[in-house]
C-alpha cells in the first residue's frame, strides 16, 4: 500500500473516530437543518434580487469592483445562480453546496475589501433595508463567515456519510463501525 493511501486512510480512521463519539442521529439532523437553513436563506436572498435587479445592480455599483456595461448582466445572473444552488441545495445535489462555497468565499472577499476601503454602503445581501444599517457590510462579512463554517462542517459529515443526495439519508460507515 502507498504512503499516500495509508496516510488517506489514517486520516479517515481519525475523523470517523471524532464523530464515533458523537451520536450519527444528531449529526444527521444538523447536516439537514443547516442544509435547508443554507438553501432557504440563498433561494430567499436570489428571489429578492430578482424582484428588483435595478436596486441589486445599484448595491454592486457602490462597491466599483466592476465595469458599468456587466452591472445589469451579474444583477441577473447572480441571483440566478443563487437561487438555483439554494434549490439544489434542497435536493442534496453534491455540485449546490460547492458553488455556494463559492460564491461566500468570493462575498467575504468582497466584503473585506469594503470594511478595509471604509465603504459606507449596502453589501446588496437581501434587501433595501439593509441600506439604512450602517453595520450591514460588516454584519454581512461575518453573517457570510458564519455560513461558510457551516459549509465545512457539511462537507466533513458528507465524509462521514451521514447523507447523500437527493435527501436520503445514509450512515452506512456508523453501521460498519457497530459490526466490527
Amino acid at each position: 500500500m502507498s504512503k499516500t493511501r495509508t496516510k488517506e486512510l489514517q486520516a479517515d480512521r481519525g475523523v470517523k473516530a471524532v464523530a464515533s463519539g458523537l451520536r450519527p442521529a444528531i449529526l444527521t439532523v444538523l447536516y439537514h437543518l443547516l442544509r435547508l437553513s443554507l438553501a432557504g436563506i440563498f433561494i430567499y436572498a436570489g428571489v429578492v434580487k430578482l424582484m428588483n435587479p435595478q436596486a441589486f445592480a445599484h448595491a454592486l455599483a457602490q462597491f466599483q469592483l466592476l465595469p458599468e456595461s456587466l452591472l445589469p448582466g451579474m444583477a441577473l445572473g447572480l441571483p440566478v445562480v443563487e437561487l438555483l444552488a439554494g434549490l439544489g441545495l434542497i435536493f442534496d445535489l453534491r455540485l449546490s453546496l460547492t458553488i455556494i462555497l463559492w460564491m461566500l468565499l468570493v462575498f467575504i472577499v468582497i466584503l473585506g475589501y469594503a470594511i478595509l476601503n471604509d465603504l459606507d454602503i449596502d453589501c446588496g445581501c437581501f434587501t433595501l433595508a439593509e441600506i439604512s444599517e450602517r453595520t450591514s457590510v460588516k454584519a454581512a462579512f461575518f453573517r457570510d463567515l458564519l455560513m461558510v463554517a457551516a459549509i465545512f462542517f457539511m462537507f466533513w459529515c458528507r465524509r462521514l456519510g451521514i447523507s447523500v443526495g437527493l435527501g436520503r439519508f445514509r450512515n452506512a460507515n456508523f453501521t460498519q463501525e457497530k459490526e466490527r
